[in-house]
């Protein structure tokens, strides 16, 4: 569906640490009238010399908008601050977009604080850094108001080309956003150990670097299979078993073993693959981890 929303609009922003600023500036740059608020002022100077109205107090920035991002420290901090609004800011028909980190419960206190002063929400997740705000290649999750956020989309596309809405229970993105985070910082992690290994056999960093590429390609592919296994519970070991895989990972624990480089991550993987055994699942294929360690 298309958003019914202007292409330029005004928009507050609530805190101004390196991604608040990072979102007030995408929205300068794609030509929106932006209000920033933040508790110690003076980070918002550079912003106002960009463009922005830099306010003191937050019941003003609310007022200003009938969008305000929020992106504090994390849900708590934004939940203690929307608690302590005067009853005389009015919040209907405000759309509230709050990407601070934190837990499901939390987005629904919010939301449910918002609601019952007559605003909508919008719990959002980055799936970035700073840098690549505003990037057509970004995404942000979200879930929450489903016409809040058709509403607002152009606007959610200007902070990043990729939205994804994952439906009207304000509870959904939380729990989201984190996982793919668990599978991402996992991943950083093991490339790192394996990038100490590689060091100590002599490889540069920028030889590992390049010599990467082989594996994020076989990890998309990885991802892409065990979804379809895990989907149609279609597990046979007909590739590489749980057995087959511990057998190898236990000679690359061995090897880091041997180069005394760190191997918690492969630790980690091989005590999944010997829950699995213990499961009496070693002849199926690795997607039956998904089986074996679910709750």
């Amino acid at each position: 569906m298309l958003s019914t929303t202007p292409k330029s609009s005004t928009v507050s922003v609530l805190g101004l640490g390196a991604m608040g600023t990072a979102l007030a500036r995408a929205l300068l740059s794609s030509g929106h009238q932006v209000t920033v608020w933040n508790r110690n002022k003076s980070r918002g100077a550079a912003l106002a010399q960009e463009g922005a109205s830099l306010v003191a107090d937050i019941s003003q920035a609310i007022s200003a908008s009938e969008l305000i991002v929020v992106c504090l420290i994390d849900k708590q901090t934004s939940e203690n601050l929307l608690k302590c609004l005067p009853e005389a800011v009015d919040l209907t028909g405000r759309t509230f977009v709050n990407v601070s980190t934190g837990s499901a419960e939390e987005a629904k206190r919010i939301d449910q604080l918002i609601s019952d002063r007559k605003g909508s929400y919008l719990d959002g997740g980055i799936m970035c850094y700073p840098k690549d705000i505003g990037a057509a290649s970004t995404a942000i999750l979200y879930s929450g108001s489903e016409e809040a956020y058709l509403q607002h989309e152009s606007i959610l596309r200007d902070l990043a080309g990729q939205p994804y809405y994952l439906g009207s229970n304000p509870e959904t993105c939380a729990p989201t956003y984190l996982a793919l985070y668990v599978a991402y910082f996992g991943a950083i992690a093991a490339w790192m150990e394996g990038a100490v290994l590689a060091s100590t056999a002599g490889v540069s960093i920028n030889d590992f670097g390049h010599l990467s590429t082989i594996i994020t390609d076989m990890l998309v592919d990885g991802i892409k299979t065990a979804t379809q296994r895990i989907d149609s519970e279609h597990y046979t070991g007909d590739q590489a078993s749980i057995d087959v895989h511990v057998a190898g990972q236990e000679l690359v624990l061995q090897a880091q073993k041997d180069a005394n480089a760190p191997h918690l991550t492969t630790d980690a993987y091989l005590n999944y693959c010997y829950t699995a055994q213990e499961q009496k699942l070693g002849d199926l294929d690795i997607a039956c981890l998904f089986k074996a360690i679910h709750p």
